[in-house]
C-alpha cells in the first residue's frame, strides 16, 4: 500500500515525456491509485493481475517501465523478472513488495530488477523512482541513437572517435555499441555497455558507487546504490557465460568496483 498522507500529495518537479506503464498488481486499491498518479503524469497504463497475463501483454507490446508485485495470485514476480532476462528482454523493472529484508532486496534486484520499492511507501518516493528509471532509459536510448549518427557522419574521421579496448579475447567497440568475447558478439542493455566501457578505460582504477552513478547514470541520489550492484550483476552474469574462466569485474567490499583485464 502507499503511506496515505504522503498520496494526498502530488509532484511535477521534472517533466518526462510520455510512456506505456504496464502495472502488474493483483490489489486493485493499490493498482488504481499508482495508475492514477502515473496517468496525471500523462503516461500511459496498462494494468495485469498475474503473470500470465503480463507475459502475455509484454510479447505484444513495447512497455518503457513494467512496475510488479512480488506477490501474485499465480507466482512470485521473480518469476517474470527472471523469463524478461532471460529472454533478452531489458524493459525496466520496478519491483514492489512487501517483504522488505535485505535478504529479499538482494533477490529482487539479482532477478534482474532496477529498482525495488518497499510497501508501504509514499507517492512522493514512488514517483521519484518512477521518474529516475524513466530518465535513465530516455538517456540510454538517446546516447544509443547519437552515437548511431555519430558513428555514420564520421566513418572517415576515426580520430575524433573513443578506441576500441582490447583485452585477450574482449572487445569493446564504442563506435558500434558492441562487446565481443572471442569474436563473439554479447547483447548489452546500453547501460550495462556504458558502465563496461567506463570501467575497462582505467584497469584497476576502482570506482565507488557514487561515482558510477555520476558518471554512467548521470545523478548524484546515493539511494540507487541498488541499482548499480543490479547491473553489475547482470553484466557479469552475462561476460562470465562467454569467458567462465575469467571474472573483468571485481567487486572491492566498502569501497566499490573495478575492471580486471587479468
Amino acid at each position: 500500500m502507499l503511506n496515505t498522507t504522503a498520496a494526498k500529495i502530488t509532484t511535477t518537479t521534472q517533466i518526462i515525456a510520455p510512456s506505456n506503464i504496464l502495472i502488474v498488481e493483483d490489489d486493485n486499491d493499490l493498482a488504481e491509485l499508482i495508475g492514477m498518479h502515473l496517468t496525471l503524469q500523462n503516461h500511459q497504463v496498462v494494468r495485469a493481475t498475474t503473470i500470465t497475463k503480463a507475459d502475455k501483454l509484454i510479447k505484444e507490446n513495447h512497455f518503457s517501465l513494467v512496475i510488479l508485485d512480488r506477490g501474485l495470485d499465480d507466482g512470485d514476480g521473480l518469476t517474470l523478472c527472471h523469463t524478461l532476462r532471460q529472454h533478452e528482454n531489458w524493459t525496466p523493472v520496478l519491483m514492489l513488495t512487501a517483504r522488505d529484508s535485505e535478504k529479499d532486496k538482494v533477490e529482487g534486484l539479482e532477478s534482474g530488477a532496477d529498482d525495488y520499492l518497499t510497501k508501504p511507501f509514499s507517492v512522493l518516493e514512488f514517483q521519484a523512482r518512477v521518474r529516475a528509471i524513466l530518465r535513465r532509459e530516455s538517456h540510454n536510448e538517446s546516447s544509443s541513437s547519437s552515437q548511431r549518427i555519430q558513428q555514420t557522419e564520421s566513418e572517415n574521421t576515426l580520430d575524433n572517435q573513443e578506441p576500441v579496448l582490447h583485452f585477450d579475447e574482449l572487445a569493446i567497440k564504442p563506435d558500434s555499441h558492441q562487446v565481443e568475447v572471442n569474436q563473439q558478439p554479447i547483447n548489452l542493455t546500453a547501460t550495462e555497455f556504458t558502465l563496461l566501457y567506463f570501467l575497462a578505460k582505467r584497469p584497476g582504477r576502482v570506482y565507488s558507487k557514487d561515482e558510477l552513478l555520476s558518471q554512467v547514470w548521470h545523478t548524484d541520489f546515493s539511494g540507487y546504490h541498488h541499482t548499480v550492484c543490479s547491473t553489475v550483476n547482470r553484466l557479469r552474469t552475462k561476460l562470465e557465460a562467454c569467458h567462465p574462466k575469467h571474472k573483468y569485474i571485481h567487486t572491492i567490499w566498502g569501497v566499490g568496483y573495478k575492471f580486471q583485464a587479468i
